[in-house]
């Protein structure tokens, strides 16, 4: 199907009045590198203006300053820290990946991810950490969501670029049936597919979300979602639809060309203003 406004607003979470930060989900965010301490920082927002009730940045301790220069509202565990698998399976979600190297301390991670964790979550760094061994999934005790772009999704699944661009709903699909994840195949229509063979796609978005930055602001609001209760098909579904249509808002209030990801997230915020009467 093709996600609309309709479907998106009848599933994110409605704020009672009487709730409390504890009834909109416990996120952990292993993410940032003192190469890529930005990548900390926009997943670090868009978690926390989607809604998650309590955010944890699992990170090493150069990249914490950043993100708490502008969250105020975040938690951090310093890593390396021996008690992170401990921390994962507290939380309601984990995300693992924004801004990390694909590396054997990352693989790591998100082994103990697949082992300890409710749900999860699985960007950037961690998809070429899992890349090397994509049969890790199948072995996963959680709900598992990828986020690749067409080039990640190659290295996962072994087919040429061209092929996955020429057959995005396909290829999406395939994968998740193989392995049980939800697959977010990003792209100028982004597909999202479940094992169960559904799938949807996304008509929101435009090319000022060709920068760096645009795929961790996305990760962040899909983990935000999932946290907060959303079922993994759903919280991608309702995480992608938000991101391109503040995207399109925004790209008319200051040009695509100009646009910056964090730039949108004012954006988000207006759009759910004006639908709060449908949540």
């Amino acid at each position: 199907m093709v996600l609309n406004r309709e479907y998106v607003f009848s599933r994110l979470p409605r704020r009672a009045p009487e709730s409390h930060k504890g009834n909109y989900g416990k996120l952990l965010a292993v993410c940032g590198s003192p190469r890529y301490r930005g990548a900390a920082v926009l997943s670090t927002l868009g978690a926390l203006r989607t809604g998650v009730g309590l955010y944890t940045l699992a990170a090493p301790e150069c990249v914490i300053p950043a993100v708490a220069a502008h969250a105020a509202e975040a938690m951090y565990l310093p890593l390396p820290d021996a008690g992170l698998p401990q921390e994962m399976a507290k939380q309601t979600a984990c995300l693992i990946g924004c801004g990390l190297p694909a590396s054997e301390d990352t693989a790591r991670i998100v082994r103990d991810g697949m082992t300890h964790a409710k749900a999860l979550v699985l960007d950037a760094g961690a998809l070429s950490a899992l890349s090397h061994d994509p049969v890790l999934l199948e072995h996963a005790s959680c709900p598992v969501v990828l986020t690749p772009h067409p080039g990640e999704m190659s290295r996962l699944c072994g087919e040429e670029i061209a092929q996955i661009t020429a057959h995005p709903a396909e290829t999406a699909l395939a994968f998740a049936r193989r392995t049980g994840a939800v697959v977010v195949l990003k792209g100028h229509r982004t597909v999202i597919a479940s094992a169960d063979g559904a799938l949807y796609e996304n008509r929101t978005g435009n090319a000022g979300l060709a920068r760096g930055g645009s795929g961790d602001l996305l990760a962040g609001m899909i983990a935000s979602l999932l946290a907060q209760g959303l079922a993994p098909a759903d919280a991608a579904a309702c995480g992608v639809w938000l991101h391109g249509s503040a995207a399109d808002r925004c790209a008319g209030r200051i040009s695509m060309q100009g646009m910056l990801p964090q730039d949108i997230l004012s954006d988000l915020c207006a759009i759910f203003l004006e639908n709060e009467s449908r949540m």
